[in-house]
């Protein structure tokens, strides 16, 4: 079971939001927030704002002298059974 979702850079601070779980409400009764301290990226230097590191790594990779546009897709969001995976995408 899996989930495809594009997300532009309007969706990208909830996004931060909600996987940082910086709020108080949840969907899933299951969550432990007393764990969520537990959490770790993967990737070092990040800041906790995906919309910053986001538009921060496709200006760093693109071959393009030309500014992203403004409705852009930046992020394809994969939620599987396991595990949520943002990838991001080279414009």
């Amino acid at each position: 079971m899996a989930n495809m979702q594009k997300l532009k850079a309007d969706n990208l601070v909830g996004l931060g939001n909600h996987d940082q779980r910086r709020t108080q409400h949840h969907k899933n009764a299951d969550i432990d927030v007393d764990r969520s301290g537990l959490n770790y990226d993967l990737v070092a230097g990040r800041t906790n704002h995906f919309k910053t590191d986001i538009e921060a790594y496709i200006n760093k990779h693109k071959t393009s002298q030309r500014a992203v546009r403004k409705d852009a897709v930046l992020v394809n969001e994969m939620n599987g059974l396991f595990r949520t995976i943002a990838i991001f995408l080279l414009i």
